[in-house]
């Protein structure tokens, strides 16, 4: 861990996310089983309820990697802990996306692979989840080079 300011926020399972992605996986599924027959329905439906199940595991902290904590530092490295407790150290990305209901994070890990944290408001306190938002868009209004004081105005 580095000496740069660090803000640091414990993540909690959002049901919210949750029920969305279920509600999303449902509608591919169904939309699967209207457009496709035979095996393509088969192996679509497959790979829809794989991949609803990988989902919900991630969001709702099932998952051996699910992201439980998070550490942003001022110099753009991160870092995030999963489920055992183990730290894995990153580089935030540019792209991520900040709004009022939901925090999208693109983290580059250490070693290969990135990570992906989308997060609604219940997936941290709602102080945290502030926090959170408040320091992403002041960090990207200082990184593009844009007055951090007129954040979001233009």
């Amino acid at each position: 861990m580095s000496a740069a300011p660090t803000l640091q926020v414990d993540l909690k399972p959002s049901l919210r996310l949750a029920g969305l992605l279920l509600v999303a996986h449902a509608l591919a599924l169904v939309a699967a089983c209207l457009s496709l027959a035979g095996w393509p329905r088969v192996l679509v439906g497959f790979g829809v309820l794989l991949s609803g199940t990988g989902c919900l595991a991630e969001v709702l902290q099932r998952s051996p990697r699910a992201a439980v904590g998070l550490e942003l530092r001022e110099d753009g490295s991160a870092s995030w802990r999963d489920r055992s407790g183990r730290w894995h150290e990153s580089r935030l990305r540019s792209d991520h996306f900040v709004s009022g209901a939901f925090v999208v994070l693109g983290l580059d890990v250490a070693g290969g692979g990135r990570k992906w944290l989308v997060l609604l408001g219940d997936s941290a306190l709602p102080t945290d989840f502030r926090r959170l938002r408040v320091w992403l868009r002041w960090r990207r209004d200082v990184g593009s080079g844009r007055n951090p004081t007129r954040a979001n105005t233009d």
